[in-house]
């Protein structure tokens, strides 16, 4: 291939020239600019080195410039790994090409993707594709038409035309996943840009990704329809690593972990994602913290399993795809890294999109307080040290016994060096790890609390004095020291290009582990002592699973400014939908907590009423007599548990009994066992088997009764007559001692705000929406649902909770008189 010779601007020609002599005639990439015709006008330097090294660098490029590397031999046809880094680029709209040496011909392998003309979108065509004439009602066998899902997906087209954000509360039956995806398909086909949606849980992602998705590739016949579904980097498996563990597991593993890792190997060959949930059988966690795929351990184009590689496959079907499905905790961890590198346009953990969906919405500020924040626990450092070294095993020992069969100055000068400095550093480090999280532990346990919020007073308990101040400062000084000397071991080794070659698997993974300590330290400073600048933040101790397993946590106060700065200005659409976002008919409380109250990204609203007739298909009941659980618990639980009881028997079994504490769960689940419910109905208690393992076996039998708290009060989808009646038994406040709600708080009241009207009752509001949700699912479900508390009806900010529930029919007064109305419910609406 000859090239083009008038493809290159004089000036550009001379600097390309130039750098390639300065580098002795090897390979160097550079970044150029073009003009309207196609002519490099200018060159810069990104690499000196083969082609692949450019990658390694983020953001070496912008849209709508021209990598360009030169091949020494004069010849200029496109190697593989020029094809594979061409395709790249094009993805991010770069283009590539090659050049001689003397700068006199370029081969154009890709063009310049070159902008397209503004997409059109007609919203009423895209709502008539969900109507009775349209191909969903054409593929589907029983259709049933749904004004509320054609208003949603007319809305959100018009929001991908113009953009802007959207808050959509849709309600149970509208179908909503339907009714963001067939926009954003529209819109692919339309624009050729893809939208990513994100959800909170994985039965949604599951649904999306494998029914939803799948049904509208069948059913829009007129456009392509791809997607992909992404997860962290941790889901899958590294198949270096796994080479890697399966070689060195004497020196890894403590016990035998060799039928774990040939489970893996034979997996693997079969696996279509590589991804934990495909696993049949989850291995050991330590022997997957050993072969799972990390972030900055991959080697990218260097991996002789590149090509196989589970992740880069499932992130080049993302680059392709027009709908991306991840989770919120992973869209979190995009805008973390992009906030780290400041590059937004570009490929970071998700790939570069302008259209996003959130979906479970009301999730989203929790699921930023979850990863924008720091964290660390004595357990997570614990597996840090031993992926080092436990009982002669791990990483040191595998670079010890490596080292120990080299004979050359940098081996013997290393070995040396591992075995005088790093391995008693390591010790002390664990030692002093240990002495640093019995001293939190025991002073959590002298308070008898199992988590504690963490305020400027607490540079004034005596704990510090009592040994924190020096096992802090020590470990933070050792861990620092440890990753000295484990950057000092890799650096030597690594000016040996051969040694370096030969132990580059296991200097990558000391790499890592140094990388996590150095985050670790950062994170108990963040928790502990913060030091008086920067954001504001809220921190907390606690003891996770076993009492011993101490942890400290770190997150920004405010989370509005980053998600308003940092997610919603950086895209072009952004709907956030959700059953719940309204508290009683206003979005007020959502757009605050989202960072949406600013004028330049007022976002239109919209409350879409579910299909459902709620007066003829439920009722309410709220009881008058029962006592408030606040003033009178007791007798409050023993009210709660007649009226369970005589739920069960009106609705013969097929009810969810829901609470705030595992404590009354268990106390629930002793009352109704000595009352005999057990021996006619299943009895299914959260917390005695895991929930999806609860969920099915209440859906298959059909008139179980379920006890749950937190998690059963949404996310769970059981339609049908299986679940026909729930019990609630106390408004679902938030504890106002949790650390992120008492420092809401006090930030609200320090405001001169009013923290239970702003906060409590707000988010109150919608987990009571969200409980009551679980019921109907269907235009066939009947039931009935018991507020327990009443408060609801005797406190002034009754109405607040109560008035965004569906419309059932409502009934309140003396039990007495609410039972035999429940009883003549179940008579008319038999379950059958």
């Amino acid at each position: 291939m000859s090239g083009e010779p008038g493809r290159l601007a004089p000036g550009a020609a001379a600097a390309i020239r130039s750098a390639i002599r300065l580098a002795g005639g090897r390979e160097v990439c550079f970044v150029c600019t073009i003009n309207d015709a196609g002519v490099v006008q200018t060159a810069r330097v990104a690499a000196r080195g083969d082609v692949s090294s450019v990658l390694a660098l983020p953001g070496f490029a912008n849209r709508g410039e021209l990598l360009v590397h030169n091949h020494p031999s004069g010849l200029l046809e496109p190697s593989d790994a020029d094809l594979v880094v061409a395709a790249k680029m094009h993805d991010d709209g770069i283009g590539f090409a090659i050049v001689d040496n003397d700068a006199a011909r370029l081969y154009v392998v890709v063009e310049v993707p070159r902008p397209k003309e503004p997409a059109h979108l007609e919203p009423g065509d895209v709502a008539g594709a969900l109507g009775p004439e349209g191909p969903i009602a054409a593929k589907l066998g029983r259709y049933e038409d749904r004004p509320s899902q054609r208003e949603m997906a007319r809305l959100i087209a018009q929001l991908f035309q113009r953009g802007g954000v959207g808050l959509i509360e849709a309600g149970t039956g509208v179908g909503k996943s339907l009714g963001y995806l067939v926009p954003a398909l529209r819109w692919a086909a339309a624009s050729g840009e893809r939208t990513v949606v994100s959800t909170n849980t994985i039965t949604l992602q599951e649904q999306l990704f494998g029914k939803d998705l799948p049904f509208l590739k069948g059913a829009l016949k007129d456009q392509q329809v791809r997607f992909a579904l992404l997860k962290g980097w941790k889901n899958y498996l590294c198949l270096l690593r796994l080479e890697q563990a399966r070689g060195q597991a004497q020196v890894l593993f403590e016990d035998d972990a060799s039928a774990e890792l040939g489970m893996l190997e034979d997996w693997a060959q079969k696996t279509q994602d590589g991804s934990l949930a495909d696993l049949p059988v989850e291995p050991r966690h330590e022997v997957w913290d050993e072969v799972a795929a990390e972030g900055d351990l991959c080697t990218r184009l260097k991996c002789p399993h590149f090509e196989q590689c589970f992740v880069f496959k499932a992130r080049r079907a993302a680059a392709q795809a027009d709908v991306v499905v991840v989770n919120h905790h992973l869209l979190m961890a995009d805008i973390a890294v992009r906030r780290a590198s400041g590059r937004w346009d570009e490929a970071a953990v998700l790939p570069a999109y302008k259209r996003l969906v959130i979906d479970e919405g009301h999730h989203l500020e929790d699921a930023a307080a979850a990863h924008l924040g720091q964290q660390v626990s004595r357990r997570g450092l614990e597996r840090l040290f031993s992926r080092l070294e436990r009982r002669g095993k791990g990483l040191l020992p595998a670079l010890e016994k490596k080292l120990a069969s080299g004979k050359d100055l940098y081996s013997i000068a290393s070995l040396d060096l591992l075995r005088a400095r790093l391995v008693p550093s390591l010790q002390t480090a664990r030692e002093k790890s240990a002495l640093l999280c019995d001293l939190l532990t025991e002073w959590l346990k002298g308070r008898n609390e199992s988590m504690v919020r963490l305020t400027d007073q607490f540079e004034e308990e005596s704990v510090w004095q009592a040994g924190l101040t020096v096992a802090l400062d020590d470990l933070l000084a050792e861990v620092e020291l440890l990753g000295d000397g484990l950057r000092m071991v890799r650096e030597r080794l690594e000016s040996d290009e051969a040694k370096a070659e030969e132990l580059a698997p296991l200097l990558n993974e000391v790499r890592g582990v140094t990388r996590r300590l150095q985050t670790a330290g950062d994170a108990l400073r963040a928790a502990l002592r913060p030091g008086r600048e920067g954001q504001p933040r809220v921190r907390w101790l606690e003891l996770r699973g076993g009492e011993r397993n101490v942890g400290a946590t770190a997150v920004p106060l405010d989370l509005a400014p980053i998600l308003r700065e940092d997610l919603f200005r950086r895209v072009e659409t952004a709907i956030v939908t959700s059953a719940t976002l309204a508290v009683g008919d206003g979005f007020d409380f959502i757009t605050r907590r989202l960072g949406l109250d600013d004028e330049e990204l007022e976002p239109v609203t919209a409350s879409l009423a579910s299909p459902f007739d709620y007066p003829r298909q439920s009722m309410l009941l709220i009881p008058s007599d029962f006592p408030p659980p606040n003033t009178d618990g007791a007798n409050h639980f023993k009210r709660t548990m007649g009226a369970a009881q005589d739920l069960i028997t009106a609705a013969k079994g097929g009810v969810f009994v829901l609470f705030t504490s595992h404590r009354d769960v268990r106390e629930a689940a002793t009352v109704l066992r000595a009352a005999g419910v057990e021996g006619r109905y299943p009895l299914l208690v959260h917390g005695e088997a895991p929930r999806d393992e609860l969920l099915r076996r209440f859906r298959e039998h059909g008139d179980a009764v379920l006890l749950g708290t937190a998690s059963f009060w949404e996310g769970v989808d059981v339609p049908g007559r299986a679940l026909r009646g729930m019990i609630i038994a106390k408004i679902p406040f938030r504890v106002p001692t949790e650390p992120m709600t008492a420092a809401q708080c006090e930030a609200i009241e320090a405001a001169g705000g009013d923290a239970f009207a702003e906060y409590m009752i707000p988010h109150a509001a919608l987990r009571l929406k969200q409980g009551f949700g679980r019921l109907i699912r269907t235009a066939s479900d009947r039931g009935a649902v018991i507020i327990c508390d009443p408060r609801v009806v005797t406190k002034g900010y009754g109405r607040r909770l109560t008035e965004g529930l569906p419309p059932a029919t409502r009934l309140q007064g003396p039990w007495a008189v609410l039972r035999d109305e429940l009883n003549a419910f179940y008579e008319t609406h038999s379950p059958t």
